[in-house]
């Protein structure tokens, strides 16, 4: 839900921050898709792993990233390593999903 105080406390209590929930989504997917900047950082700066796959599609926090249009979360997960070339189940890589929502400065960047 974006606590990060929460995920402060988990983090501090040896909680896996790539551990998947019941939707098949990571706390680092969640923020991504919710546009929370400074929580994804936060995760990212503890061990988020960028790169992990979740739910059936096997999106990314990168695709969810370009997929709403946060300019400057696509920019800091791609400076911490995420794959910009990685296809989901369909066939589909970031920069197909935002040339598919039309956010034209993430195509760009891509």
């Amino acid at each position: 839900n974006g606590n990060k105080h929460l995920i402060k406390f988990l983090i501090e209590n040896g909680a896996d921050l790539n551990k998947k929930g019941k939707n098949g989504y990571t706390p680092l997917h969640i923020a991504c898709m919710k546009g929370n900047e400074p929580l994804v950082k936060y995760l990212v700066e503890h061990g988020a792993d960028v790169n992990k796959e979740g739910g059936y599609t096997n999106k990314t926090s990168l695709y969810f990233a370009c997929q709403n249009g946060n300019d400057s979360i696509v920019k800091y997960l791609i400076a911490h390593g995420a794959n910009v070339n990685k296809k989901i189940r369909y066939g589909k890589t970031p920069l197909i999903v935002a040339c598919e929502k039309g956010n034209e400065s993430i195509v760009k960047y891509l």
